[in-house]
């Protein structure tokens, strides 16, 4: 047993050392040690590990070996079911498919990482909701903006934002 039982120590230290005797810490004692005063304290404790470190790997994981999963969505295709929860004009929560919000129509679905985020609110939105008209005018009927998200969080942004019915 003692042979599959590793012994590791480590050694705790103050990150404010002043000019002073050092002063053995230890956490076995009865005695209160105050961890901030102004003397430097060092102490090793031992540790029991069940495994021995040697079956430990280091993290085997580069951005160049992984494949980019990249998926282009064209005019005509089927898009993945799903549903959305939105509110609507007169603050009625509402939930609609995916199918529902596309059929028929030009719509334009974009995604962002998070409301309330320093890019999302600045870079992301912004530029739909100024070329909404725009794209309204080419014949786009919907435009929808899509996050991790609830509903309430994202009427909260938008109000935050002050975006009317643009997106």
């Amino acid at each position: 047993m003692a042979a599959t039982t590793a012994s590791a120590s480590f050694t705790l230290s103050k990150l404010l050392l002043k000019h002073s005797t050092p002063k053995p810490l230890s956490f076995l004692s009865p005695q209160k040690t105050n961890l901030f005063s102004t003397s430097s304290q060092f102490s090793s404790l031992p540790l029991k590990l069940k495994q021995p470190l040697h079956h430990l790997q280091s993290l085997k994981y580069s951005t160049a070996a992984t494949s980019r999963i990249s998926t282009i969505i064209s005019v005509g295709d089927k898009l993945p079911k799903s549903t959305f929860s939105y509110f609507d004009s007169s603050d009625e929560l509402k939930t609609l498919s995916v199918s529902d919000l596309t059929f028929g129509k030009k719509t334009i679905l974009f995604a962002v990482p998070g409301a309330f985020t320093p890019t999302c609110s600045q870079r992301h939105l912004p530029g739909f909701v100024e070329k909404s008209k725009e794209l309204k005018a080419k014949g786009v009927d919907t435009i929808a903006c899509i996050s991790v998200n609830d509903a309430f969080v994202m009427k909260s942004w938008k109000e935050n934002l002050g975006i009317g019915d643009e997106v």
